[in-house]
């Protein structure tokens, strides 16, 4: 479980699940084209005419299609049945489904070819293997709603179809825990009121009827199971992305023991007992800027510093079962770790001794954006998913005894040459203030006096990160002649929680005051047309696109809108229950600072947007509701801008399955070809 602050984040590459893809649903994609109009003109022709703009000279189309680019398969969330064998989730059939492998006992030998194992037009959104490896339990939810349901698939029979445990579409199910015979499942649920996510424990081998009839422990706000030993559950609950606390849970006795009692916003994540089951090893930032690796002592509470970087340790994976090799004096705890570094990632391999001390860490040659880790059971290997800019998500094993590494799957590409993808340089510029702000920025080289246009990325969150992930949009924009921005402006994780908090409440603003400065120092660049600057950005990056466009309307050509948030009272009103206290303490609450949200909301400065914008929205999301996209394009409308709507029927926060995306990166395509690279450039200075 990689610690992002909270919520699974939004990842913008369109496909905003974390994971891969399944057979195209039925359900048609809608398009909801509102107006195509051109802007109403004013009073200003009787200004002086402005010297003579220069049309932009017209581009080759690149070799590598945007089609093709979509038709990339990736594979990521491995799951490690043993030392080689392992489930992991492939979009090859179109939506994310679970395929099988075994990883070479040569590793210079080529990957095998997987075996697909689950096949529904929705998206799988992730799964556990049992103990012994004879099963899996796995999520799917439906069209994106993220109501997501609980099946068991046995691994011994082939072509055996799945059981379904849970059947309620209302109803939220977090991802189970096996316990350690491996016949029951711990995880939340808000079925008692669709707002708490309550602890259920359910048992495997008796009639679905009878599954997890009713909470084991009911809880208040949001929880989740994380692990499980000795009849003892670890539950994490999150006050905001930014503020959780660890509990222990007796299955047997429903006894609650609150680990990590504190004051003011600690993370508290990715919590994995130790194999002796005395101790928590887990991720914090508690007394400290960035996340490090602490155990702490489940019957006195002592928290023993186990590894204290200058950067966050991001994901920590443990062997979940005791081994005959660690009875007889192996190091008490194996650890795959991930590092950021600046939005790289690099895996490292940790050995602890009996006392929670590293007595060993080691590189394993690992270096992108880690998805996922996921150590063996007997510790011996870990599955871990690597991207780069140029690189889709792939598969690889690390031996965890060697520190080595080598790629177990080789997904279709769909022929194309790697070594044409743009790769990712990360720059850095001061803000308004002084503070640093960081981006990576995509382009081919530069023709001698080429002026090209820009699209600058932003990423959702709040609490997210812009990395140099595989992402098919800013690919093609690339070889097709822009330069992408991705840039970490104030809020962003990964520089620490004091640089996080910067965007809090009443200082929302800031953060779009960074986008402005990032546009500037873009804009002064000598290779870049400072008429041709657009915005993109999906979910809480949907509304720094239109905050942007209301509040420095000058800056900016254009602005596509992916999910994004228009009106943060409908959005506070209409997003699922058990999402709403989580956001309100991130944006602040409308019982306290309603007419703050009010004041911040892009909807009630539609008249200062002058440039053309799209909006693409799920109709089926629970995040941010349909809503924020049909008031934004309509409001756009009236004011005669050019503006379109794209809505897809079929999906939620994002836009997952590939028949849907093959609609909607060529859409965006053709909209910022004719409103920001075909548009006029900037005239020269006299």
């Amino acid at each position: 479980m990689r610690l992002r602050p909270l919520l699974p984040a939004f990842v913008l590459a369109l496909g905003l699940a974390a994971g891969c893809e399944t057979p195209p649903a039925e359900t048609p994609a809608s398009g909801d084209n509102l107006a195509q109009t051109p802007p109403t003109e004013n009073a200003a022709k009787t200004a002086a005419a402005p010297p003579a703009q220069t049309d932009p000279k017209p581009e080759e189309k690149p070799s590598i299609t945007i089609q093709q680019l979509l038709d990339v398969h990736k594979s990521n969330g491995a799951r490690a049945i043993d030392g080689q064998r392992f489930l992991f989730l492939s979009d090859a059939p179109g939506t994310p489904q679970i395929f099988t492998s075994t990883a070479p006992a040569d590793p210079a030998a080529a990957p095998a070819a997987p075996t697909q194992v689950t096949s529904y037009p929705d998206r799988v959104s992730g799964m556990r293997v049992a103990p012994g490896g004879k099963a899996a339990i796995f999520l799917k939810d439906t069209g994106g709603d993220e109501n997501d349901q609980i099946f068991l698939l046995d691994l011994t029979a082939k072509d055996k179809p799945a059981q379904q445990f849970t059947s309620a579409p209302k109803v939220k199910h977090t991802m189970p825990v096996f316990l350690d015979d491996g016949r029951q499942v711990a995880f939340t649920s808000n079925a008692r009121n669709g707002k708490d996510m309550d602890l259920y424990v359910g048992a495997l081998g008796g009639k679905v009827e009878d599954f997890a009839k009713k909470p084991l422990v009911e809880l208040s706000g949001s929880h989740m199971v994380a692990d499980a030993h000795g009849g003892k559950v670890i539950v994490v609950e999150a006050r905001s992305g930014f503020d959780q606390d660890l509990w222990l849970v007796d299955i047997k006795t429903k006894a609650k023991k609150l680990l990590t009692k504190h004051t003011g916003d600690e993370r508290w994540g990715s919590p994995h007992f130790t194999r002796d089951g005395k101790a928590i090893l887990v991720l914090t930032d508690a007394g400290r800027e960035y996340l490090g690796l602490v155990a702490l002592d489940i019957a006195t509470g002592k928290r023993t510093e186990v590894l204290a970087l200058d950067n966050d340790i991001q994901d920590i994976s443990v062997p979940k079962y005791a081994t005959a090799k660690a009875a007889a004096g192996a190091p008490e705890d194996i650890a795959a770790i991930s590092v950021n570094k600046d939005g790289i990632e690099e895996v490292h391999v940790l050995r602890l001794d009996a006392a929670r001390k590293v007595v060993d860490r080691k590189p394993a040659g690992l270096s992108g954006v880690i998805g996922s880790i996921n150590v063996s059971p007997a510790g011996d290997a870990a599955f871990v998913t690597l991207e780069q800019a140029n690189l889709p998500p792939e598969i690889f094993r690390v031996d965890l005894g060697k520190g080595t590494s080598a790629r177990v799957t080789k997904s279709d590409h769909a022929g194309i040459d790697e070594s044409k993808l743009v790769k990712a340089e990360l720059l850095t510029m001061k803000s308004y203030d002084g503070r640093p702000v960081s981006m990576f920025y995509y382009q081919k080289p530069a023709a001698a006096g080429e002026k090209r246009p820009v699209v600058v990325s932003v990423h959702g969150g709040p609490e997210g990160q812009a990395q140099p992930v595989w992402n098919p949009l800013n690919q093609y924009l690339a070889l097709a002649g822009y330069a992408v921005a991705a840039p970490n402006v104030r809020g962003s994780t990964g520089y620490g929680k004091s640089f996080a908090h910067l965007d809090d409440v009443d200082k929302r603003e800031d953060s779009v005051r960074d986008l402005s400065e990032v546009g500037k120092f873009i804009a002064a660049r000598p290779d870049v047309d400072p008429a041709r600057i657009a915005l993109l950005g999906g979910s809480y990056g949907g509304y720094m696109v239109l905050a942007g466009l209301t509040l420095y309307p000058e800056q900016w050509a254009a602005g596509v809108d992916i999910v994004g948030i228009a009106n943060f009272r409908t959005f506070l009103e209409q997003t699922a229950p058990y999402r709403r206290a989580l956001r309100e303490a991130e944006y602040g609450s409308l019982e306290k600072h309603g007419a703050m949200l009010d004041k911040l909301s892009p909807i009630h400065k539609v008249d200062r947007i002058k440039a053309p914008v799209m909006v693409v929205h799920g109709t089926r999301d629970p995040r941010v509701p349909i809503g924020e996209a049909r008031q934004i394009a309509e409001a756009v409308k009236k004011r005669g801008l050019p503006s379109s709507l794209l809505t897809f029927e079929d999906e939620g926060h994002g836009v997952v399955k590939r028949k849907n995306r093959l609609v909607a990166y060529p859409a965006m395509v053709e909209f910022l070809d004719k409103h920001v690279k075909n548009k006029p450039s900037a005239p020269k200075a006299p």
